[in-house]
């Protein structure tokens, strides 16, 4: 059997349930019910679907690291901001802003654990815009 995910908010539209796709929603019209719809419809920036199969469900990134620019090497920075509901954020890195590069874009598939704040290592590459962009990050803490 598929997952169900159940939101129900009587206090807020209906309070009927709903149904699309073997998932059930509740009747209110409230900021998380919209994510999740968008979620399991793909329709998220970073290309998420949602995907059934037992208890809880996953989620399903379409995500692809694009090296076309080049890969620029190893580096340790800093994540500057992160939007959970975006799924992306950015790094800033004294050596590259010093090689003529903006803040590092932070996909959240890359992100693992860390949070604002983190000191990280990561792989920066060019992506074919010319734009960098952050991988295989790990602690920068020795």
């Amino acid at each position: 059997p598929g997952s169900t995910i159940t939101k129900t908010s009587p206090s807020k539209g209906s309070g009927k349930s709903k149904s699309w796709g073997g998932q059930s929603w509740g009747g209110g019209n409230d900021m998380m019910q919209m994510m999740m719809m968008q979620a399991m419809m793909g329709g998220m920036g970073g290309g998420w679907g949602y995907k059934g199969g037992g208890k809880g469900g996953t989620f399903k990134s379409n995500y692809k690291i694009d090296e076309s620019g080049g890969v620029l090497g190893e580096f340790t920075g800093t994540i500057k901001s992160f939007n959970e509901g975006k799924w992306y954020g950015f790094i800033t890195c004294e050596d590259l802003t010093a090689q003529g590069h903006a803040d590092v874009f932070l996909h959240g598939d890359e992100k693992k654990g860390y949070r604002e704040g983190h000191k990280v290592k990561f792989t920066a590459f060019l992506t074919k815009e010319g734009k960098p962009q952050a991988k295989d990050l790990k602690s920068g803490i020795k």
